[in-house]
């Protein structure tokens, strides 16, 4: 069953639907400062969990034997990163709705420019997702024909940076089995 499409279908035409359908586009338009705040304090928990953690994910990054084989316990390692993970993305999404293609650029992006050692990567990572998020909600509302919903944005560059990436990277032989 499509969740959202029922929820708009059911949802009152005229006062409902048109918050649905721009939470959807992800918008950064209605959000209030206790809104933001209450974000602000789960994401910044999530990823000070994350960073207290990022050891892991060096030798993790090398497969999975060789990480067990440097004592990380693999299985239990994901799962913490899924449900921190889970606990950002649920903040954002419930705070501004959903902005699409930055968690797959923004990390990409900062992997080309510092590398992929985590210790540098993670808070880049953040500080560029920060400030390319203000970068679209600036240019969204400064194009013409009004504000354009951030998401939109996010997604009409991100697409074909991501396709770009991978195109490189076939092309190299990383992605294939």
């Amino acid at each position: 069953m499509n969740l959202p499409a029922f929820l708009k279908y059911k949802a009152d035409p005229y006062q409902h639907l048109p918050a649905i359908v721009f939470w959807t586009m992800g918008s950064f338009n209605s959000i209030v400062w206790t809104d933001a705040i209450k974000a602000s304090v789960l994401i910044m928990l999530g990823l000070a969990g994350i960073y207290l953690l990022r050891w892991w994910l060096n030798p993790m990054a090398l497969g999975d034997e060789d990480a067990m084989a440097l004592g990380i316990d693999v299985p239990r390692a994901r799962i913490i990163y899924i449900l921190i993970g889970t606990l950002i993305v649920a903040a954002s999404v419930s705070s501004c709705g959903n902005i699409g293609w930055v968690g797959l650029v923004v990390p990409h992006m900062a992997r080309l420019i510092v590398g992929s050692d985590h210790d540098v990567l993670i808070p880049f990572s953040a500080l560029l997702g920060g400030i390319f998020m203000l970068l679209m909600d600036t240019l969204s509302r400064i194009l013409p024909g009004g504000e354009i919903p951030v998401g939109i944005l996010t997604a009409l560059l991100g697409a074909p940076f991501f396709a770009y990436l991978l195109v490189k990277n076939e092309k190299k032989g990383a992605w294939q089995s």
